[in-house]
């Protein structure tokens, strides 16, 4: 299956299939998420190939990815996290590449402008810009001085035509809330606020057991109640994270198969992995956003798991991955019809995706 040039032919017929099947047809936000879908996978594929994240010829990642998406029917119709999913894309397609480069500034001027303009859409993605200096400056080595001017370029680029544009036109008033919506994560309040409030809200004196034990029966009915609203995100949610949990395991036991150059580029991809878990732990509202940018993140070192895997136990792990991937798709897919599940919904689908831009003419 690994080494098989069936593999991405077959994923590309099962995405298809599954991208048309739940709503009988092709309208115009399912077929523009779809293309969305067959760029990234390309990106995929090409950054697969010009770093050599596999040491054999294998489509798996990009398979990997192409079969997590179809699963997650709630990804089909075009929304903002996929098109700041394609922007992740394209940014680490063009930073993988500055591993190694003699001179960089090119390549990552590139990858921070890809940011820049996801941020047009999404203004919190620019928080994500320190983890790209830590990757270049730590593992890609090719954070310079030259390099950070170039990084520094493609953030602003849109911005200053952006500005510009404002200013020429004397209504600066959407720039300026759009400044301030980048740090809007760090005013909207963390997940695990609450818990802090019921602790607060325990009266002195109630013993530490009666205690821990009203916070846990509080922590897990919440939790319960959040799952039951949100059948299929969290189905989708926790095999992504079990997914993500495999490669990430086996990619530090096996690491060192791989050339120094390839691992750096693993754990470039892998950083960025974590960051977005302890964000969408910290803030689950913002699911529609974190979940896609997860996926880029999860399915390289999940790719490289499956493909290059061997002994008995980690090819029959591989049949129950293979299982829970069925069985999500079911439960994504057919379940939300079917038992008359809560039906998900983004925080923004076309036609109004490109209103979130707030330019005013």
């Amino acid at each position: 299956m690994a080494e098989s040039s069936a593999t991405l032919p077959t994923a590309c017929v099962v995405a298809t299939l599954l991208w048309w099947l739940p709503q009988g047809g092709y309208s115009t936000d399912y077929l523009l998420s779809w293309l969305t879908c067959a760029l990234m996978t390309y990106l995929i594929l090409e950054m697969t190939a010009q770093n050599a994240l596999l040491r054999i010829r294998s489509r798996m990642i990009s398979s990997l990815f192409l079969f997590v998406m179809a699963v997650c029917g709630f990804l089909h119709p075009l929304q903002t996290g996929v098109v700041v999913m394609l922007c992740l894309t394209l940014s680490f397609y063009y930073l993988l590449r500055t591993c190694g480069a003699y001179r960089p500034e090119v390549e990552t001027m590139h990858a921070y402008l890809a940011i820049a303009i996801g941020s047009l859409l999404w203004p919190p993605l620019l928080l994500l810009v320190p983890i790209h200096w830590w990757s270049q400056g730590v593992y890609l080595r090719s954070l310079t001085s030259r390099s950070f001017g170039a990084a520094l370029i493609g953030l602003l680029l849109p911005y200053i035509f952006w500005a510009t544009g404002a200013f020429a036109l004397g209504d600066m008033t959407p720039f300026i809330d759009h400044a301030v919506a980048i740090i809007s994560p760090f005013t909207e309040p963390w997940y695990w606020q609450w818990v802090v409030d019921q602790v607060q809200s325990l009266e002195a004196g109630v013993p530490f057991s009666a205690a821990f034990s009203e916070i846990f029966n509080a922590i897990s009915a919440h939790f319960t109640a959040q799952c039951v609203a949100h059948p299929t995100e969290t189905i989708a949610l926790a095999f992504v994270l079990l997914l993500g949990l495999t490669g990430f395991i086996h990619y530090v036991n096996k690491n060192y198969d791989d050339k120094i150059r390839v691992r750096m580029c693993h754990y470039a991809i892998m950083a960025m992995q974590v960051v977005l878990i302890l964000w969408l732990i910290l803030q689950p509202q913002l699911f529609y956003h974190l979940f896609p940018l997860l996926i880029i993140c999860t399915v390289p070192a999940a790719g490289h798991f499956i493909a290059l895997t061997h002994t008995w136990f980690t090819n029959a792990w591989v049949i129950v991955l293979i299982l829970l991937l069925i069985t999500t798709g079911v439960c994504c897919l057919a379940f939300p019809t079917v038992l008359d599940w809560p039906q998900p919904t983004s925080l923004q689908t076309y036609p109004d995706l490109l209103s979130s831009l707030n330019f005013k003419l």
